[in-house]
This record gives structure tokens, sequence and C-alpha cells, in this order.
């Protein structure tokens, strides 16, 4: 739940792909009627703690499936710079067990801090 100007029904998914491992992962905002939006901007007032539980549901996935792959990108080009923003504040502390890859129009490449992308994928360092 996104607790702030109102309460709100967060949902994450991790959705298999057609590669092996490869999991898609998204985030929706359950509404009243039971349907979901993946692109509504709740503007709650707790955008920091609810991308510090997304990031726990991710350890907690990869406790679980240890050779996944995660990738993910934001539902606009503001929303993927918040991501970055929030990989680099995090890049020390994890970088020791996760490796970060970016992904551009050239293909997918080492994360580098302060560059634009389209989209990352996240996997476990042991695992490939």
């Amino acid at each position: 739940e996104s607790v702030g100007k109102q309460t709100l029904q967060k949902l994450v998914f991790f959705t298999a792909t057609s590669e092996p491992n490869l999991f898609q992962l998204s985030l929706a905002d359950k509404l009243p009627d039971g349907s979901l939006d993946f692109l509504n901007v709740s503007n709650n007032g707790d955008f920091e703690k609810v991308m510090a539980t997304i990031a726990q549901i991710m350890l907690s996935f990869f406790e679980q499936n240890p050779n996944a792959i995660v990738a993910f990108t934001g539902s606009t080009p503001q929303r993927t710079r918040l991501y970055r923003i929030i990989l680099v504040k995090e890049l020390k502390r994890i970088s020791d067990r996760f490796t970060i890859k970016g992904l551009t129009d050239r293909g997918i490449e080492n994360f580098v801090p302060n560059q634009d992308y389209l989209g990352f994928i996240i996997f476990n360092k042991n695992a490939y």
C-alpha cells in the first residue's frame, strides 16, 4: 500500500518472457473497480517508500530465483530517469551483489551513472 495523500494499492509483477530466466518487472496501481493502471502518476507523497519496497521485493525475488534476470523501464521517459537516479543512489550498496546493464537504442551496455537509458537489466553477479 502507498499511504500518503490517499491510500493506494500498488502491485509488483514479475512476468516471465520467452527468454530463459528473463522477467519483466512492472508496477501497477489497483483501481477501486479492481482494474490495473500501469500509467497512473499518483503523486502520493511516498515515492521513496514505494521504491524502497519495490527494491525489497526484488531482493526477495532474487533470493527465490537466483538465476533470474530482471528487466524494467518506466512507463514514461521521466519515470525511467527516476529509476536511473535511484539506481545511481543504490549503486555502491548493490554493486557487489548485482550487475546492472542499461538498454539503449544501440543495445545492452554496462550501466553508467548520468547516462540516459531506455530501460535496465539487473541480475545476480554469481549467476552469469
